[in-house]
């Protein structure tokens, strides 16, 4: 089992195209039959191409699921405000929007399950999120330069995993209203790290 580092991420037209494909069919794929039934050959046959076309670009199963992981993570930071300000309100709006990306993603919240299920690949997780921890640390150190750096990274971590499992749960559970329930973890991040009315 390899680490999510493609072989050959192409930079020509025709070949990104490819590349694409095959990304596209894993993340429809992992949706309808699960990591365990999905395979290389599936990967390629649904994508239209051949296994040595797949094997061009990625080192097996695993490979193509953390480049779609790798993806998804940055996707979601992309939309965390990097400010000391926020409010419950608007922290509850980017928690909708993170669960609307990852609605959109090629494999969505499966690939997010696959991030915390596959121990080859959980690391793509740990590292968005300790990223993401450290990027809210500096941005609330600014805000606050006489806050302890250990204490607000502990406390920004437990912020991304609050955030995390909320957006997981969304889909766990889709009796739930996300609103209210994005509304609620909104409330839990604000009361692990306070903010001025």
């Amino acid at each position: 089992m390899t680490t999510a580092t493609a072989k050959h991420i192409p930079s020509q037209p025709r070949a990104r195209a490819t590349y694409e494909k095959l990304l596209a069919a894993a993340g429809e794929l992992v949706a309808e039959v699960g990591i365990e039934r999905i395979s290389t050959n599936l990967i390629a046959e649904r994508a239209g191409l051949t296994p040595p076309t797949f094997y061009h670009y990625f080192h097996d199963k695993y490979d193509v699921l953390g480049t779609l992981g790798k993806r998804l993570m940055d996707a979601q930071n992309a939309l965390v405000p990097i400010d000391a300000d926020q409010n419950a309100e608007g922290i509850a709006a980017m928690l909708i929007a993170h669960v609307d990306v990852t609605r959109g993603f090629p494999g969505g919240h499966w690939v997010m399950r696959i991030l915390r299920a596959v121990p080859a690949l959980e690391h793509i997780r740990i590292d968005s999120h300790r990223e993401m921890a450290r990027v809210l640390t500096e941005a609330e150190l600014a805000a606050n330069p006489g806050a302890d750096h250990a204490t607000l990274f502990a406390k920004m971590r437990l912020v991304v995993e609050i955030g995390y499992g909320a957006i997981e749960m969304a889909f766990e559970e889709p009796d739930l209203d996300v609103e209210d329930l994005m509304r609620d973890a909104a409330r839990a991040i604000l009361a692990v790290v306070p903010r001025q009315p």
